[in-house]
């Protein structure tokens, strides 16, 4: 049953679940890669005007007296963001992220899992990683580099922030919560072994860029009251004013200045014996003042600490009332990362016994 339980994991995080690389420059690689900040801004807002567009399209009332009739939905926020979601934010996968992996007018430098810092991770450790293969492209996105799975984190886990905050009517907690405990079991730690200080900061990021849809409450980061993006006029949405990339990105978003913890020493070791060299000092750390603590990494490279575990975040979540579950789960969620610990122990044991036979 665990085991299973384990494979059950592996298969539904492996399409969603990657990592990038920002220390390792392949051979013929360029050091500098050109600014794509103005071609990602046309195609977020390409689908920003797509989603309006059908938030404002006609819809059917089937239950009409006189049979099925079209009417229009008027400013109705739930379509609005429906039709985003379906624009930006796609599960595993985000649209704009597909877009900066694939479109030729987006300068990329790739790194095979074979050629990269985490090159000496097996399978046992590091399943979703190993088994996919999937590490994200490097890009340039106004003059700060950062993997492309960054635009995912972006828009879809901070659509999550998002909804957990109930549209931030309630505190940012929730969201940082929701993050860290992500971080900390299916996008990273328990299926990559890597726990992604720069993917938070995406995330936090996110959570920003949803609010300003309509701007109802001021900005989560700055405390001011942004314009909307979009508008209610004469009853229909309207684009009001124009995304930037700018407005968002930094160096926090980049892994080898704000760089990850790893879930143990024998990943730590792997890491480290590649001579990585932390960039801490380019954190923006004045400009996230209290929130620096819980999106940047001022130490580099280390070990995931125990207030960063699954089962401890998910206590203050329960404390938070941001999750329903009982007293036994909760305790079967820590005996289940303990039991993982050793069946991956006693796994790759096996597996270096077998070889030595071999």
């Amino acid at each position: 049953m665990f085991l299973w339980s384990l494979l059950l994991l592996v298969y539904v995080t492996q399409g969603g679940a990657a990592e990038v690389d920002q220390f390792t420059i392949p051979d013929g690689s360029p050091r500098a890669m050109a600014d794509s900040a103005a071609v990602l801004d046309q195609e977020v807002n390409r689908r920003l005007h797509l989603a309006v567009k059908r938030a404002n399209g006609r819809v059917m009332d089937a239950r009409h007296k006189t049979g099925p009739k079209w009417l229009k939905p008027g400013c109705n926020e739930d379509r609005l963001y429906e039709k985003l979601v379906e624009q930006l934010a796609r599960t595993l996968v985000g649209q704009v992220e597909s877009f900066a992996e694939e479109n030729d007018r987006v300068a990329r430098r790739s790194v095979a899992l074979q050629d990269s810092i985490y090159k000496d991770f097996i399978w046992q450790e590091s399943p979703s990683l190993v088994l996919s293969e999937r590490m994200a492209s490097v890009i340039n996105v106004d003059n700060v580099e950062l993997g492309t799975d960054k635009l995912g984190h972006f828009f879809t886990e901070g659509f999550s922030y998002f909804a957990v905050t109930d549209q931030l009517h309630r505190s940012i907690e929730s969201g940082l919560l929701f993050g860290e405990w992500s971080e900390a079991v299916y996008f990273g730690a328990q299926t990559t072994g890597v726990f992604s200080y720069a993917d938070l900061t995406a995330n936090f990021h996110g959570l920003r860029f949803w609010n300003r849809i309509l701007a109802i409450h001021p900005d989560p980061l700055t405390g001011e009251s942004p314009p909307p993006y979009v508008v209610c006029l004469r009853n229909q949405w309207q684009v009001a004013g124009e995304f930037h990339w700018s407005e968002y990105v930094d160096n926090a978003w980049n892994e080898s200045v704000n760089c990850p913890l790893l879930r143990d020493e024998e990943l730590l070791s792997n890491v480290r014996q590649h001579d990585v060299q932390c960039r801490t000092d380019r954190l923006p750390v004045r400009r996230y003042g209290k929130l620096s603590e819980r999106l940047l990494n001022e130490q580099g490279h280390g070990l995931i600490p125990q207030d960063l575990q699954p089962e401890v975040i998910l206590r203050k979540r329960l404390d938070r009332s941001d999750v329903d579950i009982s007293e036994k789960t909760l305790q079967y969620v820590s005996e289940l990362r303990e039991r993982i610990e050793t069946w991956r122990r006693e796994s790759i044991a096996a597996a270096k016994q077998l070889t030595e036979l071999e």
